[in-house]
């Protein structure tokens, strides 16, 4: 009887020993089907084991693959460094980065055809027609392609400056070198534009996303790692695929929080990409237009080479941004009027109509209303498993819950009281919608969220519908702002340009800023010229000063003095343990003991704050408590690792 060690999804390091069905061979990285507790469970086969351990009783696999899904050393490797520096189980490393497994028959992908039903941005711009800063960028990209080792570059360029044309160019010349590019994007709406341009120019492309179904994302990935395709475009999970004849790598709007995990392995793909190219010794580029104040941090530096494109193609100016206060709302007595919407937003709508151009208006909430509350009693609808409101959903009459996806029938009357007084309390971007549609009744409206994009290929479906103009406003959250390119849009919108002010996180200036000059940059990106209107409770806050200003230096400089000053990331490590029970008491209890643990480890590399409750305090029937660190990131990683045994 053979054995091997096996990984398996759980979150703990351990690893398990199977026994291989006779004449199997023990191929480390093959993904197999194991029985674990009642459990049947998909992990990763390690190595061979020599023994069995004492005590216990060998059970073989129950299964695998036809055909075959191994992951290969290199990438098994990468998920090991994952799990070491996020403290994560290697299982469910190996797990993130490996595609789901159903019941499998070998077929045609249809990942690669996904572009057909998306918005066609045409092929990048002829290597002459770049101007001189693209040029100059792309001779970079190109020389660290040709050397084929490890380089690192920041591409900093103000949005609609060409960064997509450099660094698909950039790929082109991988391409033609015998190599492979990855492009990673954040939203999966993006992946498809960028694709289109790839396949345009002659190229072998598949996407790689959570819409697939999970034979096409087998499919793709058993194509990556047999070098069939020259380009891979995919989200997050992406940055695992395996390719044998990787030479490039490209984040494209690398500052966007997407990238980061939020369910264990907690990785971060940006991170990630810059490791894995490193190791592989090739290229990898980071590219915004709002960069995260860790990458130009790290360009600063000198980890990293900046290449700096300042300037839109052909000279075309950014758009003019200015502030609307919402404090002093005046309503217009001789024209529409609307709580929402300010008479400089509604003014520049009407224009925009009466010129036949586009608009984006942009909301950063889901949903028709952000609380139901009883005018009797006071009770607000809350979510039975998580310390949150529910959300007002108009187009089927629920309430939600953002968090859990917990889903209840609107009622007419309170639960509580039996009142039938309810006031639906705070804007969502449903809410908007039908707040236009009544303003302008003339203006053909759409909507870009999750909400609207549940069906699949629907999102593709409405960005084409705008891209035909066939429709005047686009209306969305955060979907709406990055990445792309309509030639028709010259008004930009923001409902409330402070949302995110107001959350208990460090970042939050800098997401303010980078949000509000991505969105800003959907604009006038054409002939016509843009006009960018935020609406805000704080006008005079930096974060919204310097988006007007769209003076990414200023705010760069500004920011790091508060990170300076209170010791946070770029300027210092910090490491955040969020502990989770099911009974308040026991996860305080347990929160209490780690926190001791690791003042005891300090030994004055760190600094730990608290426990706490963490900032949604329940969520999915769990209690939550946080535990900050602050200090040198190798200290901290192993006082956290030793805490956790």
């Amino acid at each position: 009887m053979r054995l091997v060690r096996v990984a398996v999804p759980i979150p703990k390091n351990d690893a398990y020993v199977y026994a291989l069905p006779d004449g199997e061979p023990p191929e480390p990285g093959l993904r197999v089907l194991v029985p674990l507790g009642r459990r049947r469970l998909w992990g990763t086969i390690l190595e061979e084991a020599t023994e069995a351990p004492r005590g216990v009783a060998v059970r073989s696999l129950l299964g695998i693959p036809e055909p075959r899904l191994t992951l290969t050393p290199e990438i098994v490797a990468l998920c090991r460094w994952v799990a070491d520096y996020y403290a994560a189980g290697l299982g469910e490393t190996l797990a993130a980065a490996a595609p789901a497994l159903t019941a499998l028959r070998r077929r045609a992908p249809r990942a690669a055809d996904e572009a057909d039903d998306a918005p066609h941005g045409g092929p990048p711009p002829a290597r002459d027609a770049l101007n001189d800063e693209q040029r100059a960028a792309l001779a970079a990209l190109e020389t660290a392609v040709a050397a084929k080792e490890f380089r690192a570059f920041l591409l900093y360029g103000v949005t609609g400056s060409g960064k997509t044309a450099v660094y698909l160019h950039a790929a082109l010349a991988a391409i033609r070198a015998g190599g492979q590019a990855l492009a990673l994007v954040p939203e999966i709406a993006l992946a498809p534009q960028a694709a289109d341009a790839f396949r345009r120019a002659g190229a072998r492309v598949a996407l790689y996303h959570s819409d697939l179904r999970p034979r096409e994302r087998v499919d793709v990935w058993r194509s990556a790692a047999a070098g069939d395709l020259d380009v891979v475009v995919g989200t997050r999970s992406a940055v695992f695929l395996p390719m044998p004849r990787l030479r490039l790598i490209v984040v494209d709007e690398e500052q966007d929080g997407a990238y980061k995990q939020d369910e264990a392995p907690r990785y971060h793909a940006r991170d990630v990409a810059l490791v894995r190219a490193q190791r592989l010794g090739i290229a990898a580029v980071l590219a915004s237009a709002t960069p995260s104040l860790e990458s130009y941090a790290r360009a600063s530096r000198g980890d990293c080479t900046l290449l700096r494109l300042p300037n839109r193609v052909d000279g075309r100016p950014l758009a003019t941004v200015r502030l609307a206060d919402l404090r002093h709302r005046v309503r217009s007595l001789d024209g529409p009027s609307s709580k929402h919407l300010t008479p400089p937003l509604l003014e520049a709508m009407a224009r925009t109509l009466e010129r036949k151009e586009q608009g984006i208006l942009f909301l950063n909430r889901r949903g028709h209303s952000t609380y139901l509350q009883c005018r009797g009693c006071g009770q607000v609808a809350r979510c039975e498993r998580c310390d949150v409101p529910l959300t007002v959903h108009s187009e089927d009459s629920s309430l939600r819950c953002h968090y859990c996806n917990a889903t209840r029938q609107l009622a007419t009357a309170c639960p509580a009281c039996g009142a039938a007084d309810l006031w639906f309390g705070g804007v969502g971007i449903q809410k908007i919608e039908r707040e236009v549609a009544r303003l302008f009744p003339e203006a053909r409206i759409a909507r870009l969220d999750l909400d609207a994009v549940r069906r699949r290929g629907s999102a593709a479906a409405i960005l084409r519908a705008f891209r035909a103009r066939q429709v005047d406003f686009l209306l969305g959250t955060q979907m709406v702002t990055k990445g792309f390119d309509f030639p028709g849009v010259t008004l930009v919108g923001v409902i409330v340009a402070d949302l995110q002010l107001y959350l208990p996180d460090f970042r939050a200036a800098e997401r303010t800023f980078q949000l509000l000059t991505q969105v800003a940059g959907r604009a006038g990106r054409a002939d016509l010229p843009g006009e960018v209107i935020l609406q805000s409770h704080l006008p005079d806050h930096y974060a919204l000063q310097l988006a007007c200003a769209q003076d990414y230096d200023a705010f760069f400089e500004r920011e790091m003095e508060f990170r300076r000053t209170m010791a946070y990331p770029p300027a210092s490590a910090l490491v955040n343990l969020v502990l989770r029970s099911r009974e308040s008491a026991e996860g305080a209890e347990a929160a209490d003991v780690v926190a001791a643990h690791l003042r005891a480890q300090a030994a004055g590399n760190y600094r730990v704050l608290g426990p706490a409750f963490a900032p949604l305090a329940r969520l999915r029937q769990e209690h939550r408590f946080q535990i900050l660190l602050k200090g040198r990131r190798k200290a901290m990683r192993d006082a956290v690792r030793a805490a956790l045994v």
